[in-house]
């Protein structure tokens, strides 16, 4: 019976110390983070000419596509102006024609020999003519500008998305370049996940994710986009070419967390998505470390364990005999003194003179 209880007791505890180990070896090992938020681009939408808006077509929380329209500016003053650059581009028209008959006239009467027109007569025409032309293109560019000012007073959305917190309201006056309308871009919805620096190494590009929404527990899929290149030390308070580290306690480390960015794959059906709510994300390498729960944790350099010196030596040595061409055949060693030829005598090359003292 004593027997019965120390082999149960030993069982129970090899088991609770492999489960703490497991344990041990998923939290603090395996990629995985609860600090990991939803995140999306907002686009500050801004008018690019000036007016009293007059309408506004969208509410709040609206959903809208690329191309439509999200207020009015009034558009009386842009009528108006391309109305004035119509008849700009008129007047420049009869202009241009005017000179060129003139020009024409002139050209004429010096081909017949009329001693009433000169040289110069012909060549004030002949400019006169150019000046007209590009007064009619500066007309006609005016006219263009008029007519896309007239267009622009329609602010339209320029990604899908879904207006957010929407102030505007008739009545108010719009300032070009001042944004009036913010909108969430629905295409660029995606997880930050900060995950430990010490996980890094298991984490690659590419790599399968699974985000867990924390509003209703929904699991969808999604993708490793990228890996942050830096982060803000706040102990750096370099200034100039040299650095200035802070004092710091060396046996007390804390592991940074680097921002890792994942692509969703999959959205969630559940729930909307919104911006800024908080997800767990389990990455799943692409290259799963096969190596016992006891070696993981007592070596945690890498995935594949190093190849010792001769064993290295004797793969590459192999390697190289599949690569390298079919050795002629092997000829026996013809015993000393056989038909060899004599060893020559070593050569001994008398030392060179010292020089003389001077």
């Amino acid at each position: 019976m004593i027997i019965v209880r120390l082999l149960l007791t030993t069982i129970l505890t090899i088991s609770a110390i492999y489960a703490g180990l497991y344990l041990w070896d998923g939290i603090f090992y395996d990629p995985w983070t609860r600090d990991a938020h939803v995140r999306a681009d907002i686009v500050e939408t801004a008018p690019r000419v000036s007016g009293e808006i007059t309408e506004i077509a969208v509410t709040n929380n609206q959903t809208v596509n690329r191309g439509d329209i999200l207020l009015t500016i009034d558009k009386t003053d842009y009528e108006l102006a391309l109305a004035q650059a119509n008849a700009s581009r008129d007047e420049a028209e009869a202009q241009l024609e005017i000179a060129r008959q003139q020009s024409s006239r002139y050209d004429t009467l010096k081909r017949e020999g009329s001693v009433s027109v000169s040289d110069l007569a012909v060549i004030n025409a002949d400019l006169a003519t150019k000046a007209a032309e590009a007064s009619l293109k500066a007309a006609e560019a005016a006219m263009r500008v008029a007519e896309v000012n007239l267009e622009r007073t329609d602010l339209r959305s320029p990604v899908n998305g879904i207006v957010a917190n929407l102030a505007a309201d008739t009545g108010d006056f719009a300032s070009t370049g001042t944004p009036v309308i913010a909108l969430v871009d629905t295409d660029s919805f995606r997880v930050d996940a900060f995950f430990l620096e010490t996980q890094l190494g298991r984490i690659r590009h590419g790599d399968a994710a699974r985000v867990r929404f924390m509003a209703n527990g929904e699991v969808v899929e999604g993708r490793v986009e990228g890996i942050a290149p830096g982060i803000a030390v706040m102990e750096d308070v370099s200034s100039g070419l040299l650095q200035a580290p802070e004092p710091s306690f060396q046996w007390v480390r804390l592991a940074q967390r680097v921002p890792i960015e994942i692509k969703l794959v999959t959205r969630p059906k559940g729930i909307p998505l919104v911006g800024g709510a908080t997800t767990t994300v389990i990455i799943e390498p692409a290259m799963r470390d096969e190596r016992p729960l006891w070696e993981r944790i007592w070596n945690r350099d890498g995935h594949r364990r190093p190849l010792s010196t001769s064993v290295a030596a004797g793969a590459t040595g192999s390697e190289d005999a599949d690569d390298s061409p079919p050795p002629a055949a092997a000829k026996a060693a013809p015993p000393p003194g056989a038909g060899a030829p004599p060893p020559e005598p070593a050569r001994t090359d008398p030392p060179e003179p010292l020089p003389r003292p001077r």
